[in-house]
């Protein structure tokens, strides 16, 4: 439509084509008509020119395609291989990302199993405590204190915090003066008691 409206006369059989599938059947027509006038030189001269462009670009179009790998210059074969490395040392990451997040899951899941065990190993030991807490009370004053005598120092702290005072008092009136001192000293300094057996 615009070549017409421009006066110029002459329409290459491509660009009918195009008009007689965009515009309606009349305006086509006209183009039709148009073209059928004698052409002028100028119009000529530029679709000869426009279509050699074209031609020459669709014949650069098709040599592009089949160009093989060997035809590509030597930077773009150089690219292709860093290309090539990148998407294996990519691979390579990935694979070893999935493995070490494996070995987090294992490990976290034997620190699991590790702090059940130290737990129960806890609940065992405070239950044997309770037990020996609960022997010693039993047992007469001045046998205790033998007892205690022969302890560890910790475990005799345990044994005598989860005594009754005045029953703890008495055992350590048999202890000897030393390790008495230190026994009175470091059950002030223990912070939980046991809830269990304290009356």
């Amino acid at each position: 439509m615009k070549l017409i409206v421009f006066g110029m006369v002459s329409v290459d059989s491509l660009t009918l084509k195009v008009v007689d599938t965009v515009l309606p059947d009349g305006i086509a027509s006209i183009a039709a008509a148009a073209e059928e006038e004698t052409p002028t030189p100028i119009a000529d001269t530029a679709d000869s020119e426009a279509n050699r462009a074209a031609q020459a670009e669709a014949e650069a179009d098709q040599a592009a395609e089949a160009r093989t790998e060997a035809d590509l210059p030597e930077e773009w074969k150089a690219l292709k291989r860093k290309e090539e490395e990148l998407a294996i040392k990519e691979r390579t990451l990935k694979e070893m990302e999935a493995s070490i997040r494996a070995e987090a899951v294992r490990v976290e899941k034997m620190h699991a199993e590790i702090k059940s065990m130290l737990d129960d190993a806890k609940e065992i030991k405070d239950k044997r405590v309770k037990q020996l807490v609960d022997m010693l009370s039993n047992t007469k004053a001045k046998k205790a204190a033998e007892i205690l005598q022969s302890m560890d120092d910790d475990l005799a702290v345990k044994v005598l915090s989860g005594m009754r005072g005045r029953q703890a008092g008495e055992i350590l009136s048999f202890v000897d003066a030393k390790k008495a001192a230190k026994l009175s000293e470091a059950l002030t300094k223990l912070q939980i008691p046991f809830n269990e057996n304290v009356q």
